[in-house]
């Protein structure tokens, strides 16, 4: 090889920002996490034992070079080198380098080396370009609005020095600055997104507009939104108009809205609503804020339906159907059979009732009827909750006596006899005031003859009527 070829050393610029091939999660070497921006170079330089032969080295800040790659063209170094021989991509973090042509329309090739490992990956072929070419590459420019940095306060440009800001940004600086993040806070756009107060407590947001995590709960700009207590309850809201939740339940205000008590009681209400389950049953009663059992009110149109069914309009139905039965009869008297038609009313319901009695003989009566209520209720259950039906029937037992009631026919037959004797009875006084004109001689002795009293006839009628 020409000697002035053979000292020659291509070494290309490398003040790279590791973050501007990487994602905050594919960081390949730790130990270089200290640094904020890294300064190092890569160097291109011919083996001095094996003429022809080109070698890729590191080259630290300090000046020390390592070997990477030994032979980084193992089928024949270029004899020279430069640095439009390759090319750094600073967006995937890799350099190419350029193969010398070859010639016989062999393709043209570039070695691949990945910063992120660094390591030779191997060779890229070069289509496209004119048959005879030497390309000449041209580095990618540094996207800084794309990258991610790390910076810090540094003596040395190699490790951040103890007790100054560490900070991470997202884009380049000033108004690319996409997002930053530092010990102690994040922000985005130049806005704080969060950060860490000197109380110990996380803010979201900037101030006057922000959520604080404190160490007993959480505050929107200033005002507590949720507390932990000393007592180990959590409050949500400020004092006075806060919701408390214990170990025993949930207050408003101050007032108990739902507790369980030790005995099992579940508590709704400040004046309480409770049920407790207890041998087998579900108990549900009321208590004032002094413990004393007060009733329980079903109001403003609320209806208490247990299967479905109205109570209150159950209990008025019940009225009504027993009001309508109690219409019919039970006992015929001065006949064998005597049926009826009734109608009640209980609470604004309405029911309807039929119904028979019957007389099998002067000892035995039976009689049977049913009442139902109107249709078109709401809540009223069934047929079976609708309807009431009765049967019976009446045995007399020990000696007939004389009935003190008597019949209609035996009634008309009184009044018959009743009004027969008023008719004689007017005849008898009339006749007896004729006498008594005639034993004053206020009457004529003629008048004597015409006006004789016919005693037969009279004691005629006095038979007739058992007198």
């Amino acid at each position: 090889m020409n000697n002035k070829f053979k000292k020659r050393i291509a070494i290309f610029s490398a003040t790279i920002s590791l973050c501007s091939f990487l994602t905050p999660l594919n960081v390949a070497k730790s130990d270089e996490i200290d640094t904020v921006t890294r300064h190092f170079s890569y160097a291109v330089a011919e083996d001095a034992s094996n003429p022809g032969q080109m070698n890729l080295y590191k080259v630290s800040a300090a000046g020390a070079a390592s070997l990477i790659e030994a032979n980084l063209f193992p089928d024949g170094g270029p004899g020279t080198f430069s640095a439009s021989d390759m090319a750094v991509d600073n967006v995937l973090g890799k350099i190419y380098f350029r193969e010398p042509p070859r010639g016989g329309g062999v393709p043209l090739r570039a070695r691949v080396f990945d910063v992120k490992t660094e390591t030779v990956t191997g060779w890229k072929e070069l289509t496209g370009f004119a048959s005879g070419a030497q390309p000449i590459f041209v580095g990618m420019p540094d996207i800084t609005s794309e990258k991610i940095s790390k910076k810090c306060t540094s003596s040395n440009g190699t490790t951040c020095d103890s007790g100054t800001s560490k900070i991470i940004t997202l884009g380049g600086s000033g108004s690319d600055e996409i997002a930053k993040i530092d010990d102690s806070s994040v922000s985005v756009g130049g806005a704080t997104l969060a950060k860490k107060n000197s109380d110990g407590s996380v803010q979201i947001g900037a101030d006057g507009n922000d959520i604080d995590v404190v160490e007993d709960g959480l505050n929107i700009d200033g005002a507590a939104v949720i507390t932990k207590n000393a007592d180990g309850s959590v409050q949500i809201g400020a004092d006075g108009n806060d919701v408390d939740i214990t170990a025993e339940g949930i207050s408003v205000g101050g007032d108990p809205l739902v507790s369980r008590k030790g005995n099992g009681e579940l508590h709704i209400g400040k004046n309480s609503w409770i049920t407790k389950e207890e041998n087998g049953r579900q108990k549900v009663y009321a208590k004032d804020a002094e413990g004393n059992p007060i009733p329980i009110d079903y109001t403003n149109g609320t209806k208490l339906l247990i299967n479905g069914r109205d109570v209150e309009q159950s209990i008025n139905n019940v009225g009504a159907l027993s009001a309508a039965l109690t219409g019919l009869p039970s006992v015929p008297t001065d006949t064998t059979l005597a049926c009826g038609f009734g109608t009640g009313t209980h609470g604004g319901d309405f029911a309807f009732a039929g119904g028979c009695a019957s007389k099998v003989n002067e000892k035995l009566s039976i009689n049977y009827a049913a009442s139902t209520i109107m249709p078109g209720q709401e809540y009223a259950g069934g047929f079976e909750d609708t309807f009431s039906a009765r049967a019976g029937f009446v045995w007399k037992l020990g000696k007939p006596v004389k009935p003190t009631l008597i019949s209609l026919k035996e009634k008309k037959e009184f009044e018959t006899q009743i009004n027969t004797l008023e008719e004689t009875n007017k005849q008898l006084l009339a006749r007896l005031e004729k006498l008594e004109k005639v034993a004053l001689g206020s009457i004529q002795s003629k008048d004597l003859a015409s006006n004789q009293i016919d005693f037969k006839s009279l004691n005629r009628n006095l038979k007739k009527n058992k007198f």
